[in-house]
């Protein structure tokens, strides 16, 4: 009897620690399939792993997404870690973070995080009086996907110091000196090729003054060569004059 109520004790703990059960409704989006949020209507989280709060939210999350099939709706989630440029699109700055999306229009939930309030919030279409994110913020415009590449490639320098320094064994002060060399580096090669080609368009100095004679030059020529009609008329005038008086 003893042996059988610890086993279900330990059964009981392991459950416990083993964290909610994932929903089979639940969508993972990443990199690749994102755009699909663009079609129908959804509820999106943006969580980490070692998010204390993206913890707590997951079992009502997973309770959620159950009941998407009957709100008609699609409940997904983004993994921030494994997808650094969605956290860019979405400028996620705070974990976790939710959206409402239908048809394309997104809008930040920020409402308590519980089952039956999300639930509600789609039912009575409460989405209607949260203002959409503007079109210089819309995820799928130019200027996110440029600060998109913005997060990637922050998220990928982060990888390449933890694996100097916990891998190779550089010391930190040393991983800080090379990529700030190489910033300084790119700076200066990109200061390079921005001043020759402001110098190409908008000449300054000697250059831009023998321009300006050279127009000069030939203006006068355009000038000396065309007389005007007054001096013409003028010269068949005394022409004639002269005829005359002979």
């Amino acid at each position: 009897m003893l042996l059988r109520l610890l086993a279900v004790l330990g059964f009981v703990v392991a459950s416990a620690s083993a964290g909610p059960t994932r929903s089979s409704k639940l969508i993972f989006l990443n990199e690749e399939n994102w755009e699909d949020l663009l079609k129908g209507e959804w509820m999106i989280e943006f969580h980490a792993p070692w998010c204390p709060a993206c913890k707590d939210l997951q079992k009502a999350w997973n309770a959620f997404a159950d009941w998407s099939d009957d709100l008609g709706i699609k409940v997904g989630e983004v993994d921030v870690t494994v997808n650094p440029g969605l956290s860019g699109r979405f400028l996620v700055t705070a974990l976790p973070t939710i959206y409402h999306v239908k048809d394309g229009v997104f809008r930040q939930y920020s409402g308590t995080r519980d089952k039956s309030d999300f639930i509600s919030f789609v039912e009575d279409k409460k989405y209607r009086v949260i203002d959409p994110v503007p079109d210089y913020k819309h995820p799928n415009s130019k200027q996110m996907a440029v600060v998109a590449v913005f997060f990637k490639l922050s998220m990928a320098v982060r990888d390449l110091h933890n694996h100097l320094v916990e891998d190779k064994g550089i010391p930190s002060w040393a991983s800080y000196g090379l990529f700030a060399g190489v910033t300084l580096a790119l700076g200066c090669v990109l200061g390079f090729f921005i001043v020759i080609i402001i110098d190409q368009v908008f000449p300054t100095g000697p250059r831009k003054s023998q321009q300006a004679k050279k127009t000069e030059k030939k203006d006068t020529k355009k000038d000396s060569g065309t007389e005007s009609p007054t001096k013409k008329n003028g010269n068949n005038n005394n022409t004639k004059e002269t005829k005359k008086t002979k």
